[in-house]
């Protein structure tokens, strides 16, 4: 081994003697270059904080000399975004985004003498049949108007006529700019056939600018009337409230008509015309001495009396009534020509179709009757006679012919009486009605078929006659609603019987984990209901003890986030229960509703209901305040017993299936309204049934069923209704299933039993469960 080593060693003996003189010279001289960098050119020494701050980053320049050595910047740190980002605010309504307007505002000229007048005349004509009517008068002192009309009357106190015009100007551009597409300006003094206005302006394109009326003075003159009515478009408006202050200090006429028409000029260069896209706004002046009985024969000869758009000037309001009458029944005779027109056209073209006559529906033009594709789609036809109907609904044979029903089978009666006897003449007597049929068709209306008797005068004999009658569905209106929000807190009400305590505690359980874990807006309010017979409320066997806990607990345990869980106690006399006595829910609302604001939302419901956040939420849109009450039909379990069955569990939670339940129209207890709505209601049938106090009122109100002139209404579904000052809304609810609920009935009390009965179950699994009991019994006899 070291013979080896030796060997190499002399091979290499050179670059082994440079590579240790190399490391030798290195170990020399590093120190002195160290050493030459702690002086300057100088020769004067820095300290050993300069040497470490001239090795840092933030070092001066003059330190180390070194033009590229990197340096940090922290003046003005942190710097803020030079553009800050615009937040979208997206407006209530989608027309506004949209840029959507209504079609036609009307505003009126007139005063305040006036305006209780020909004023409210001229708003009963015309306020149905456009967007918007404002009327505008002199007001100069506090004086206040007994009328009310719906689109509005602004008082002036400036009382220079001269400037009316202008003020009225200010106020449509200030609050309606952005609202309307026309803009029709009229004195009080004027009748304005506001159906064929507003059809006028939707032909005409509002993308153009329209300075349009009639009543020149003379053929040189560019001013319109404003006795006949001024048209402005959007844009117009626009560009004239730019110009207003121009116009009031050029406002030097006597005529309001100039001085208008002055301004429009001015603002936009458009001279008023008559005629505007092929639409021509023409105007009738009558005669001061103008009489309605007098001069009505002569003018209805007068074609341009009967094509105006304006008439003027009207003296009094009754005069403008008689009018809107006269040319309401020359509108509906043109109707009725017209369309005979339609049908007679339609009658000859069918030829040319396929299918030839044999294809035109009766009556011609309406939509030709449902054709089912199976038979689940048949339509039924009801049978009735002049006092019972057959067969109305799946759960009743024969019902007394009453109400609504029985008003609309009386008219298409007579109105077949009367057609009989317009085309037969005195030759046939009605005698009676054989029989009658009815059917709905959603796409088409009602369909009648008759069989009447009647009497041949000149014979004797009885004659029968069968018409088919059809009352076609008309145009389907959009009802205006009140604006509603989902941030409305909803206070429900839970009336507890001692019997039904556990699903009250099951209950408070769902709505803690429904409603208090999600910090929703509601509120729980317990009526507990105690029966003379039990312990009562302040004992230790208080029947409702656990109950109470359950709401404190719940209470303490949610309270930071402000939900709570309250009860009232009622003590109620010995009683079957709600279902055997209805008018204790008169006593649980008068005695619950006045512990909250007249504003609030109170939903009354009961124990054994599924909780669910869309039906909470429902509840909150369809119940308005002074317009609308909310009364759902909920689905309602049948007898566990009878659906379920080994093979086929009870769900955990209910479903909707026709097997297991049904919406159950005849269950009124779930019912939401306002507190002050209520209120307003129960003061009407005060007479009927007495405003519950305290709990010792209550038994006066068990012992009334009758006030000797009619049926107190019993529920407050009944007692709204009876009221009709509010809509209510009925209507099916999937969120609101009931679970199925015994019910001990007196015998007296019919319609417990029929409810009882009907929430068994469907008819075949009743059929089903009788044979198997029929068949066991035989087998036990056997």
């Amino acid at each position: 081994m070291f013979p080896f080593i030796g060997t190499l060693c002399r091979q290499n003996k050179y670059f082994l003697i440079g590579l240790s003189l190399g490391v030798l010279a290195g170990l020399i001289l590093t120190p002195i270059l160290e050493n030459d960098c702690l002086f300057n050119d100088n020769g004067e020494g820095y300290a050993s904080d300069h040497l470490s701050r001239s090795r840092s980053l933030s070092s001066d320049s003059e330190i180390h000399g070194d033009e590229y050595e990197p340096r940090i910047n922290l003046a003005g740190k942190p710097k803020k975004a030079q553009k800050t980002p615009n937040l979208l605010n997206r407006p209530r309504y989608y027309s506004t985004e949209l840029g959507i307007r209504e079609k036609l505002f009307i505003g009126v000229l007139s005063s305040q003498h006036d305006v209780s007048s020909r004023g409210v005349a001229l708003n009963r004509t015309i306020a149905h049949l456009v967007d918007k009517v404002m009327f505008f008068i002199d007001a100069p002192g506090p004086r206040k108007l007994n009328i009310s009309m719906p689109g509005g009357i602004v008082g002036f106190t400036d009382t220079r006529q001269i400037l009316k015009p202008f003020h009225m100007l200010k106020y449509i551009t200030d609050n309606f700019l952005d609202e309307f597409d026309f803009f029709f300006l009229v004195k009080d003094t004027t009748y304005v056939k506001a159906r064929q206005l507003y059809e006028m302006v939707q032909g005409i394109s509002v993308s153009e600018d329209v300075h349009g009326g009639s009543g020149k003075r003379d053929e040189h003159t560019s001013f319109c009337s404003l006795d006949a009515g001024l048209l402005l478009s959007n844009s117009v408006m626009h560009k004239v409230a730019s110009s207003l202050d121009w116009c009031v200090k050029n406002a030097f006429s006597d005529s309001d008509d100039d001085n208008f028409g002055r301004c429009v000029l001015h603002a936009t260069d458009i001279s008023c015309q008559e005629s505007i896209q092929g639409q021509t706004l023409t105007s009738y002046i009558l005669d001061r001495s103008f009489n309605m009985e007098d001069d009505i024969q002569r003018l209805a000869r007068d074609s341009t009396f009967d094509s105006a758009l304006t008439i003027y000037p009207i003296p009094e309001a009754n005069v403008l009534f008689q009018l809107h009458a006269y040319f309401c029944k020359v509108g509906l005779v043109h109707n009725k020509q017209d369309i005979a027109a339609l049908r007679n056209s339609l009658v000859n073209m069918s030829t040319l179709t396929p299918g030839g006559r044999g294809s035109v529906t009766w009556p011609v033009g309406s939509p030709p009757g449902n054709v089912p594709s199976s038979r689940f789609d048949v339509l039924r036809w009801d049978y009735f006679t002049e006092s019972e109907i057959y067969l109305q609904s799946d759960f009743s044979n024969v019902k007394p012919l009453e109400g609504a029903d029985k008003k609309d089978i009386q008219y298409v009666v007579n109105a077949s009486i009367k057609r009989m006897e317009a085309e037969w003449g005195e030759h046939l007597q009605y005698r009676r009605l054989i029989n009658g049929y009815r059917r709905f068709d959603p796409s088409r209306g009602m369909d009648y078929h008759l069989d009447l008797a009647f009497r041949d005068t000149t014979t004797g004999r009885e004659v029968h006659k069968r018409l088919e009658v059809c009352k076609p569905l008309g145009r389907v209106e959009v009802v205006p609603m009140p604006y509603v929000t989902e941030n409305v807190r909803v206070n429900l009400v839970l009336p507890v019987e001692a019997d039904h305590k556990l699903e009250a505690i099951k209950f408070m359980e769902n709505y803690a984990r429904i409603c208090m874990e999600k910090r929703d807006k509601t509120f729980l309010m317990l009526v507990l209901l105690y029966d003379p017979s039990l312990p009562g409320k302040g004992t230790k066997d208080d029947i409702f003890l656990s109950v109470k806990e359950m709401a404190l607990t719940l209470s303490d345990r949610y309270k930071k986030d402000g939900s709570k869980i309250a009860w009232v106690s009622i003590k109620v006399p010995s009683s079957n229960g709600l279902a055997n006595e209805p008018l204790l829910e008169f006593a649980v609302a008068d005695l619950v509703v006045r512990k909250f604001s007249p504003e609030s939302l109170i939903l009354m419901c009961q124990s054994n209901m599924d909780i669910r956040q869309d039906y909470l939420n429902r509840v909150r849109m369809n119940t308005i305040s002074g317009w609308q009450v909310f009364s759902p039909t909920p689905f309602s379990e049948f007898h566990p017993d009878i659906v379920y069955s080994n093979a086929n569990a009870r769900p955990k939670e209910l479903e909707i299936d026709k097997s297991y339940g049904h919406y159950d129209s005849r269950e009124l207890s779930h019912i939401a309204f306002h507190a002050r709505d209520y209120t307003s209601a129960r003061k009407q049938i005060e007479d009927m049934v007495p405003m519950i106090r305290s709990d010792r009122d209550i038994h006066s109100l068990m012992s009334i069923k009758y006030n000797g002139r009619a049926n107190p209404p019993t529920s407050l579904y009944a007692m709204f209704v009876h009221a009709g000052s509010l809509h209510i809304l009925r209507a099916v609810e999937p969120g609101l299933r009931l679970h199925y609920r015994e019910r001990s009935c007196e015998e007296t009390n019919s319609q417990c039993i029929e409810a009882r009965a009907l929430n068994l179950g469907t008819k075949s699994q009743l059929a089903t469960l009788i044979l198997d009991y029929l068949a066991s019994h035989a087998t036990t006899l056997s």
